[in-house]
């Protein structure tokens, strides 16, 4: 599938696989598709879906949460091609104000014709908006590892990926542009459920 197809609006199936089988997919919005940038917004109320699984571990964290539907102020989605992270925006309050940057760690994503495939890989970079990074879930990244969810080769692609996020917020080098903490969706952009659902 190539970059740059989609048009405003369009809907894309954002889908994660795990040791070859899906394991959960959410509908999103297009925003923008650029040869190298893909932007997507997955509003409030939207479907989560988990496909029947065939293993006997490793259930999604937001499954055995009990999350069937996104909440809060919906989230942007910015992903630059062949980067194995996306840059995430959050909102919270009632005025929906800027929360921060959150930069998930995932496999570069793979385009499809009804959207597009990654991993959520659990190690992950928050930037409030206040300033300043953290790391979140190290130590869950590394208890990921000891349950066999990623070979070695795998998990130090992700520490790789880490340590050169972690250059470019030393750096201040960020590439995204700031207007998108100011972006807001249209109303009729209201919670979507999967095109077969």
């Amino acid at each position: 599938m190539t970059w740059g197809t989609w048009s405003y609006g369009d809907v894309a199936v954002r889908s994660e696989t795990l040791k070859g089988a899906r394991w959960i997919a959410f509908p999103t919005y297009v925003v923008l598709d650029e040869p190298d940038l893909l932007v997507t917004y997955l509003a409030p109320g939207s479907t989560l879906a988990f496909p029947d699984w065939p293993y006997d571990r490793w259930e999604h964290p937001w499954l055995a949460a009990g999350h069937r539907t996104w909440s809060g102020h919906g989230k942007l989605m910015l992903h630059r091609r062949g980067d194995a992270y996306s840059v995430d925006v959050f909102w919270r309050g009632e005025d929906r104000e800027f929360s921060g940057w959150y930069l998930n760690l995932q496999d570069p994503i793979r385009r499809d014709p009804t959207g597009f495939d990654t991993l959520d890989h659990e190690l992950d970079y928050w930037l409030p908006a206040v300033g300043g990074w953290q790391v979140k879930d190290a130590e869950l990244f590394e208890q990921r590892v000891a349950e066999d969810r990623y070979t070695a080769a795998e998990a130090e692609r992700v520490r790789r990926v880490g340590r050169e996020v972690e250059e470019m917020l030393e750096a201040g080098t960020a590439w995204w542009d700031p207007a998108w903490a100011t972006w807001s969706p249209p109303e009729h952009w209201t919670a979507l459920t999967l095109p077969d659902a």
